[in-house]
């Protein structure tokens, strides 16, 4: 089977997911009901929880979010697995890299869910979308502690129920404090028939490059690399104007066979650079490459 990767910045640090934890309603999960009333202090329905708080009423839910959604990130979130729809099992691995300072110590919890699903409810609702359909392996998550610059991996196997229409399913991840804060620091989703992977015979198989532009186009404090190296590599990226000037540079030494560099290129001189497109060259010993970086 061949991995899908999806890469998730900043803009996807929230990630919906609608619970139905009343016993014998449409979609009851009995992990959603134990996640709704073990962690949160639970005022009735309708009800949009987030960083642990059950937001009231209504008119709080979109100010609230917002708000969450423009403030920076500490996490880099990197999705990796694979899925088998003759056995209808698979995995998924999150990746989560603190570009913080200091330490964090938080949860990081998985859950399939089903999207689209009809069902006329009595209060009127009829489409639910994103319903939890399983936590992996359960609503308690695991707890890890990522230090500045870590990479932290969390793996799960799981198996799709035959019911479940694969093409409406996603398996999302988050990695939350725990109490008091409850904050939630970074999210993301991805379709689960993007981890379908193609059993192949290779003859040849392609070098995977050392290094990849997580987004591009991207704005200039919040460039990605993704370096694929063996770990002790020591390695350096330049960065130049369309004239030919070194902009930023950065030398380092990975740590791990997948590292994630970022650059803010606003750093230098404390003034925004401008929208444009912008060189890079990387240099190795294990390989060399050069490639633009257009900046909005």
């Amino acid at each position: 089977m061949l991995d899908t990767i999806a890469i998730l910045d900043y803009p996807d640090q929230t990630a919906l997911v609608e619970y139905h934890s009343v016993i014998g309603n449409f979609g009851f999960l009995q992990e959603a009901r134990d996640r709704l009333y073990n962690f949160y202090v639970f005022y009735g329905y309708p009800s949009l929880f987030a960083d642990g708080v059950d937001l009231w009423p209504i008119s709080t839910w979109r100010p609230y979010i917002d708000n969450r959604v423009n403030q920076p990130s500490p996490f880099t979130l990197l999705l990796t697995g694979d899925y088998d729809p003759v056995s209808n099992g698979g995995t998924i691995t999150a990746s989560y890299q603190n570009d913080s300072t200091v330490a964090i110590t938080a949860r990081v919890y998985f859950v399939i869910t089903e999207d689209s699903l009809y069902h006329l409810d009595p209060n009127g609702h009829a489409w639910h979308n994103n319903l939890a359909r399983d936590f992996l392996p359960n609503e308690i998550g695991e707890l890890v502690t990522v230090n500045p610059g870590q990479v932290v991996e969390v793996t799960r196997s799981f198996t799709i129920d035959p019911s479940w229409i694969e093409d409406r399913c996603k398996i999302v991840t988050w990695i939350q404090a725990d109490a008091p804060s409850r904050n939630g620091y970074q999210a993301g989703k991805i379709r689960l028939m993007d981890l379908v992977g193609i059993e192949e015979i290779i003859v040849h198989e392609p070098a995977q490059p050392a290094i990849t532009l997580v987004s591009n186009p991207c704005s200039a404090d919040n460039i990605r690399f993704l370096i694929h190296l063996p770990p002790g590599t020591p390695f350096g990226i330049d960065v130049f104007d369309a004239l030919g000037r070194i902009v930023q540079t950065h030398a380092g030494t990975t740590s791990s066979d997948r590292e994630i560099v970022r650059f803010d290129l606003n750093r230098n001189d404390l003034r925004r650079v401008t929208a444009g497109v912008y060189l890079y060259r990387f240099t190795s010993s294990a390989a060399n490459a050069t490639g633009k970086i257009i900046v909005r």
